[in-house]
């Protein structure tokens, strides 16, 4: 793979931050070599002169000084700023992506993996496409700069500096207790988008069937830039820490420096040229050890586009910029279906064919395994069949199932299917724009009222996979959510597992009586329902 393709491709959008940064960077380092001139100048021969000469140069120093530390700060705070927009912007894309992906092939990815990518891949990868190219560069003219000074000065001494061993100097941290709070914020900003993406990834067939990619997608960039604002402003407040630190250092660097060069004109010191050498140390052996510690970086970096890349080259779905979405009562044709997954070792439908009338109530009996859940993926298009034919009617027109008529049905799978948030925003993602009388009319059909009376309503938080309700209680509110969806066609699979017997005889009775146009399919054990269908469906058999 090329690599340098991908970080040049990778790059757009802060191209412009980079080459100021590299120019900030250049301009520090120029400025600091110009330093070590003006001192050696300073020492042998300013020194001797009027002493309005000397004021001159001073001034000069500490212009020069001043702007040392400016481009120093600019370089880093639009390294920041830089991280903080290309991380989202790489993580954004992939994230949306990956709502458009295959499922259930031999290429599928565990959620967990999916998460690690998005997040500590894309900061590796965000930091070397930020930060690996203007340091590269600004290190080599660093060190080719200082060297050649150094060269000019005393060729002998240039070479053994490449011997010597660095002297680092350790600064202490001021404004330690805020700049930790700031920290904290954004470590748990993070956190609640890690919580996002993992479980938008573990329930993804869900959101899908729900078609709330792009609006769960939306709420990521919601996050985001409230992360990124506080990356910002923690970045603004290390400037100027940063720079109040540098300033009293470099004040006391010159005070020092005049006091010695001073020394010097009463001819106590007379070494210019050391002192010279003495300031280009630093100048040479730092960037050797910054290139060196650089390897590391640029190996994890290849590593990290690589699983990156793989997210971004999985096979995609095909949809098209508008739903096909039909009106009326529908029916649903499946026409000699067979299907097997790609890492099975057997047939799960072995040519199906049946005729879900119009407006029918339908109950799918048989084994575990014979492929009632697989047939609602077919139908929700989530995977294609092997053979065969999968089609939505009404009495005027037919269309063939694809990822563009998902919008024609309404899925409620098994089990406890909710995630971290308010009940609100558990609905919401099957209507975000659900007004409160629709809100409050599902859940009546789906049995929660109880929600009403939780001390927040709807706007009570929930943990992660309901955590805090019951499974009953859970399993009602993503019914809810499901019958927010304007589908025609029902896919209801063990809805009724987790709730007593008098709640799902009145559950059921809710949903026949407001929905006695819409077509039914129930995948269930339970003879009961079976009662209250006008057709049973034995797979397997």
């Amino acid at each position: 793979m090329n690599y340098a393709v991908w970080l040049w491709q990778n790059t757009k959008g802060i191209r412009l931050n980079m080459l100021i940064r590299i120019v900030a960077g250049l301009g520090r380092v120029a400025l600091g070599l110009l330093m070590v001139w003006l001192c050696k100048r300073f020492i042998d021969v300013t020194i001797r002169m009027e002493s309005s000469d000397i004021i001159g140069m001073i001034a000069l120093l500490l212009g020069v000084v001043g702007g040392g530390i400016l481009c120093r700060q600019v370089y880093y705070y639009l390294g920041i700023r830089s991280g903080a927009s290309q991380s989202t912007t790489i993580r954004l894309r992939i994230f949306s992506r990956l709502f458009r992906r295959q499922m259930y092939d031999q290429k599928e990815m565990h959620s967990g993996d999916v998460s690690s990518r998005l997040e500590k891949d894309i900061e590796v990868v965000s930091n070397a496409t930020t930060s690996l190219i203007p340091d590269v560069t600004v290190t080599v003219f660093q060190l080719a700069g200082a060297f050649l000074l150094m060269q000019s000065m005393d060729a002998r001494l240039a070479w053994a500096l490449l011997l010597l061993t660095p002297i680092f100097l350790f600064v202490g941290k001021l404004f330690a207790r805020k700049m930790r709070k700031m920290t904290l914020d954004i470590r748990k900003q993070e956190s609640i988008i890690q919580m996002l993406v993992q479980e938008t990834m573990e329930h993804n067939a869900v959101l899908r069937s729900l078609e709330s990619g792009d609006w769960v997608t939306g709420r990521l960039d919601d996050m985001q830039q409230d992360l990124k604002g506080k990356i910002n402003r923690r970045a603004r407040f290390t400037v100027i820490s940063r720079l109040l630190i540098s300033s009293s250092f470099s004040l006391g660097y010159i005070i020092a420096f005049i006091w010695g060069a001073l020394q010097l004109r009463d001819g106590i010191i007379t070494f210019g040229v050391m002192t010279s050498f003495l300031q280009l140390v630093s100048q040479i052996q730092q960037p050797i050890l910054q290139m060196v510690n650089m390897i590391p970086q640029v190996i994890q970096t290849s590593a990290s586009i690589d699983r990156l890349n793989e997210l971004e080259t999985i096979e995609a779905e095909e949809i098209q910029s508008q739903n096909e979405r039909m009106e009326g009562t529908l029916g649903v044709s499946v026409q000699n279906v067979s299907f097997s997954y790609a890492l099975g070792d057997r047939q799960i439908l072995c040519h199906f064919s049946y005729n879900f009338h119009p407006g029918s109530k339908t109950a799918l009996m048989g084994q575990t395994g014979v492929g009632k859940t697989t047939l609602f993926r077919l139908l929700l298009a989530l995977i294609k069949p092997n053979e065969g034919t999968l089609s939505i009617y009404n009495g005027k027109e037919k269309q063939y199932i694809s990822e563009n008529t998902r919008s024609n049905f309404v899925f409620v799978p098994q089990g406890n299917t909710l995630m971290s948030g308010s009940i609100r925003y558990n609905l919401q993602l099957a209507k975000p724009d659900a007004t409160e009388e629709e809100l409050q009319r599902v859940l009546h059909t789906a049995m929660a009222d109880f929600v009403n009376d939780l001390p927040e309503g709807m706007d009570t938080e929930c943990g992660e996979r309901g955590s805090g309700l019951s499974e009953g209680q859970a399993q009602r509110i993503a019914i809810a959510r499901g019958l927010l969806r304007p589908g025609s066609i029902l896919l209801l699979d063990e809805i009724s597992s987790s709730l007593d017997e008098h709640t799902e005889h009145e559950l059921f009775r809710q949903i026949f009586e407001k929905y006695p146009d819409k077509t039914m399919i129930f995948i269930t054990h339970r003879p009961e329902v079976c009662k209250l269908c006008n057709e049973v469906v034995n797979i397997g058999q």
